[in-house]
This record gives C-alpha cells, sequence and structure tokens, in this order.
C-alpha cells in the first residue's frame, strides 16, 4: 500500500526536481528515518553479507530509482503503478530459475506467461506502429525498474534467510550506500557543463529551490514510500518467503490508481484496464500454483 501511494506524490516534485537529485534526496531522508529504529551499529561482520548488501544496494538503491523517477517523470501516475505488476513476475521468474522457489505445474507457468502478455499490452498499447523504446521510453524505464527490484527483492531474501542481520538494519545500510552513490552520480551529472566548484553551488541551488510544499511531499515519500515500504518488504521476505511476499505485494496497484485519481484525476485507458485484469488472473494463477 504505502509503495503504490508514492507514484502519485513523487509526480509534483518531479515537475521541478531533477529524478537524479530527487533519488539523492529521499535516500538519505530514508535512512536518517530508520536510524533511531534498528539503534544499531554499521557494522557487518560476515563478508558474504557485506557484499550482497553493497549489490542490493547498487541495483535497487541506485539504479532502479533513478529509472523509476525518470521513467515517472514522463507518464502518468497511474501508468507507472500499473507497471509495477512487472516486478512481482520478474521476482517469481527469477526466484524460479536461480533461487529455488518454483510454480507448480501447467497453472503457474501458464500464469507467469499471462503476466507478461497483460505487461507487453500495458506498456505498448498495442501500438507496433514503431520502435517500442521510441513509442514510450517512460514505460520501458519503469519496467527495467521493476526487474531490477525484483533481482534485488531475490538477493535480499537470501540474505535475510542466511544473516541474522534485522531486515530494518539491512534497508538503513542500503539506503546509506545508495544515498552515497547517487549524491555522487548526482555531481558528476552536473560537472559534465560546469566546473567542480560551480556543480557544487548548482546542487545547492537546487535544494533552495525545492518548495516547502514538495519538502514535505519528498518528506513523505521518503519515510512511508521507501523506509517503511522496504522495511516492511524485507521482514515479509524473511518470514514468509519471496513467492507470498510478491502475491501480497500485487495489491500494489490497486492502491496506486485510486491514489492517481485521487490526487491527480488521472484514469486509464480501456486497454490499460484489460491490461491489468489480465495481469491479476496470471498473479492469481501463480499464487494458486504455490497453495
Amino acid at each position: 500500500m504505502l509503495f503504490g501511494f508514492t507514484f502519485s506524490m513523487a509526480k509534483q516534485p518531479l515537475e521541478n526536481v531533477d529524478p537524479i537529485v530527487l533519488s539523492a534526496i529521499v535516500y538519505p531522508i530514508s535512512f536518517a528515518a530508520l536510524i533511531p529504529i534498528t539503534k544499531s551499529s554499521f557494522k557487518i561482520e560476515n563478508k558474504e553479507d557485506f557484499l550482497d548488501i553493497l549489490v542490493i544496494s547498487i541495483l535497487g538503491g541506485v539504479l532502479a530509482p533513478i529509472l523509476l523517477f525518470y521513467g515517472l517523470e514522463r507518464i502518468n501516475a497511474s501508468e507507472a503503478v500499473i507497471l509495477t505488476n512487472a516486478q512481482i513476475i520478474f521476482t517469481v521468474l527469477l526466484s524460479s530459475l536461480f533461487f529455488g522457489e518454483k510454480p507448480n505445474g501447467i497453472i503457474g507457468y501458464s500464469g507467469i506467461i499471462i503476466v507478461f502478455v497483460g505487461l507487453f499490452v500495458a506498456t505498448t498499447e498495442l501500438d507496433t506502429s514503431g520502435s517500442l523504446f521510441k513509442y514510450e521510453p517512460g514505460k520501458i524505464m519503469i519496467v527495467g525498474a521493476m526487474l531490477v527490484w525484483a533481482i534485488d527483492n531475490n538477493i535480499s531474501r537470501r540474505l535475510t534467510k542466511r544473516s541474522t542481520i534485522w531486515p530494518a538494519k539491512i534497508a538503513m545500510l542500503k539506503f546509506l550506500i545508495g544515498g552515497i552513490i547517487l549524491f555522487g552520480i548526482a555531481t558528476i551529472a552536473v560537472e559534465e557543463s560546469s566546473s567542480s566548484f560551480r556543480s557544487r553551488l548548482q546542487i545547492i541551488d537546487s535544494l533552495l529551490l525545492i518548495k516547502p510544499s514538495e519538502w514535505l511531499i519528498i518528506i513523505a515519500v521518503s519515510l512511508f514510500g521507501f523506509a517503511g515500504a522496504l522495511s516492511l518488504l524485507l521482514e515479509s521476505l524473511k518470514r514468509i518467503g519471496t513467492i507470498r511476499t510478491m502475491m501480497i505485494f500485487s495489491l500494489t496497484p490497486i492502491f496506486g490508481i485510486v491514489a492517481a485519481n485521487i490526487v491527480h484525476a488521472e484514469s486509464i485507458s480501456i486497454l490499460e484496464a484489460i491490461a491489468t485484469g489480465i495481469i491479476i488472473i496470471g498473479i492469481f494463477m501463480v499464487s494458486k500454483s504455490y497453495t
């Protein structure tokens, strides 16, 4: 539910804030929010745990949010939230291929195929007049972000299952590492057109130009859409496993579409509604194959 509302909430700041800069703001705030909750040190004793945290920080803490915010900048929140279903099926598929949790029988595998059909319809709206990447780059970015987060989910499941590290601490470290890298990327991106000193000034200027109302939204997105949602997701992965967690996650688009309609008065097309129905049927079939 928390992640579903993120799409509508983040749309307003994206009108004035560069997606990379927004990512670089959200992650440090999320990190700070989890410090009093975890009440633990930053030390990681196991080298294997550290490597997994580093990988998920780069994937889910840097690459995925950049793709998400750039994609969200280009399409409606309601369209973006439909495509979050891709994270579910990518997670299930990767788990089946590489991490040992597989759908059972023809129903499960048929469900995966049906979800991919729904995602294709939602992404292209069956317009094949030109290149898919040229036609809807925003949607491709969102689907790309979901694929990266799917890889992240499976590695996180392996980490939480093997390690004694509290999931909230994993989330905190992920936001810390991701935030540092994102800030570095934001600085480098600005340096391309200015001196190093001037680039730092431009980043500071961009932060000062953010309106108070936008800061409130950014803080809310950081606290609930990222810090809260990720902590709960990691806890679920640890307690009930990848597949069951993703089936619950499939409720995200419902809350996201409702929020987009309330906040931005957005509606979805008939094809997008059909695609959503196809995806839900496919996810239900995958879910049934595990019962």
